[in-house]
């Protein structure tokens, strides 16, 4: 993607070289899993039944991405002799690749390292202390897009492509944090809450208020108002000597350009006493992120596209149309044009405030056979600048002993009967304890094992050394 230069976004929303989430947890499968550590960061109230301790030699790591339209089958297609062309390709039909998509096309891209961690229980309390590295990109793309890339120059007349939705956001922070738990009510009302203390490595916002194309078979044309907004150690717009945006500049030097705060607040009900009936019923609600983070002037920068209208030279497509090309290259060129359209120019410098990204997790557990079999429902919704996203998951839980627990969830949004998720937990007394877990187990994948049709894929996996004796579900909700 060379809108800002491929090296330099990277670099953006890396900075310092690690990726992560808007949700520090990317796999729902564990939530209902009391084994699991990991699921105290989707609800703060939600305990593991023994304490633990992750050093950085034995990390936990976690990587998602979704999307509404994007896989390989509907942005590849089969062409000759079995080998997969882009849509670029002149035997790919127009309406057939553009009815597989949506007016708006995004895609989401997380990873979550926790580097240190300890929980412990103190008597009834749930005390954990941890650090680790998040980050999260999103991009918005419309439809006009890929209509512009796929016929700008199949048409013997001006023809205007709305690109105006056109975004992407992006940010990296270190998180520093703090959360307690206990019983109420007769051990009926776990609740809990994470204080956490954020560190900002890098954070970027690309809107395209206005953006329209006039395409034809020689020239385009482009009208622009637009606005990238970000912050990174030392960041500096650099310019060509056309004077258009040819990347960023860094300090050298290491400093965290942002500061900030968050709070997560979680609780779990077991309803045996509110409905007999249903003895085994526990409900729980969840919501995290709720903070900012601050970031310096000297960091930061504004810039914005003058609305006028700008001829561009676009790159030649017809390479594309006559060859395999990647999807990597097609994309880069095709940004690489939008970056003429978008001329973006600097502000004067200030200091901005972000929010954090909130998101919450409702969800309700029945307890078939005690302590060892459970059924659960879990909604996910994380609020987003652009769009927000919501999975809905079913799961069966069983722990056939105390050592060992096994999960296996079906999410309805991205899934679409095409993948399921599993996850397995190895959980010891004594020794190291592992987590491995997807929501998207991927049936379908190409030669090159990438997936095919579905339009989710995550994996989260981690190790622990237990703390303490094993404490079981039935007195710890």
């Amino acid at each position: 993607m060379k809108l800002i230069n491929t090296r330099h976004l990277l670099l953006f929303i890396i900075s310092l070289g690690f990726v992560n989430t808007g949700f520090s947890q990317v796999v729902r499968s564990d939530y209902f899993m009391s084994t699991s550590f990991l699921r105290s960061s989707m609800n703060p109230a939600l305990r593991p039944d023994q304490g633990y301790l992750v050093v950085p030699v034995l990390p936990s790591v976690g990587a998602n991405v979704q999307s509404n339209s994007f896989n390989l089958d509907n942005l590849t297609f089969g062409g000759e002799n079995g080998k997969r062309v882009t849509f670029m390709h002149q035997s790919v039909d127009a309406n057939r690749f553009l009815s597989n998509l949506s007016e708006d096309n995004y895609a989401g891209a997380d990873v979550n390292i926790k580097l240190l961690a300890v929980g412990f229980y103190r008597g009834d309390a749930f005390w954990t202390f941890d650090l680790g590295v998040r980050s999260h990109a999103d991009v918005n793309i419309p439809k006009g897009f890929f209509g512009l890339l796929k016929k700008g120059f199949d048409q013997d007349n001006q023809t205007r492509y709305n690109l105006s939705n056109l975004s992407a956001t992006g940010y990296a922070f270190i998180e520093l944090g703090a959360s307690y738990s206990r019983p109420f009510v007769d051990n009926n009302l776990m609740l809990g809450a994470r204080v956490k203390v954020l560190g900002g490595l890098a954070d970027f916002d690309f809107d395209a208020q206005n953006l329209a194309i006039d395409a034809g078979p020689e020239y385009w044309s482009a009208t622009s108002k637009a606005t990238l907004r970000g912050s990174a150690p030392g960041v500096r717009p650099k310019y060509d000597s056309k004077d258009n945006l040819d990347g960023f500049d860094f300090d050298s030097g290491f400093n965290i350009p942002g500061f900030g705060l968050g709070l997560d607040l979680g609780a779990v009900y077991d309803m045996k006493d509110v409905l007999p009936a249903l003895n085994g019923l526990k409900v729980s609600a969840a919501i995290n992120d709720i903070g900012f983070i601050s970031w310096s002037k000297d960091n930061s920068i504004n810039l914005q596209s003058p609305e006028t209208e700008v001829r561009i030279t676009p790159n030649d497509y017809t390479y594309f149309s006559k060859n395999g090309s990647s999807l990597k290259d097609v994309f880069e060129d095709a940004f690489d044009d939008i970056k003429q359209a978008v001329n973006l120019k600097g502000e004067t410098r200030k200091s901005r405030v972000t929010k954090l990204r909130m998101n919450i997790n409702v969800g309700a557990e029945y307890e078939i056979l005690q302590d060892k079999l459970s059924a659960g429902a879990l909604y996910h919704l994380r609020f987003g600048n652009y769009f927000n996203l919501s999975e809905f998951t079913l799961s069966l839980n069983y722990r056939p002993c105390h050592w060992f627990a096994t999960s296996a969830s079906y999410s309805f949004v991205h899934s679409k009967f095409d993948t399921f998720g599993l996850a397995m937990h190895l959980a010891p007394s004594k020794g190291v304890t592992f987590f491995l877990a997807s929501d998207y187990a991927i049936p379908h994948v190409s030669s090159e094992f990438l997936p095919t049709t579905s339009k989710a894929v995550n994996l989260q996996f981690g190790f622990s050394i237990p703390l303490g004796s094993k404490r079981y579900m039935k007195r710890n909700i």
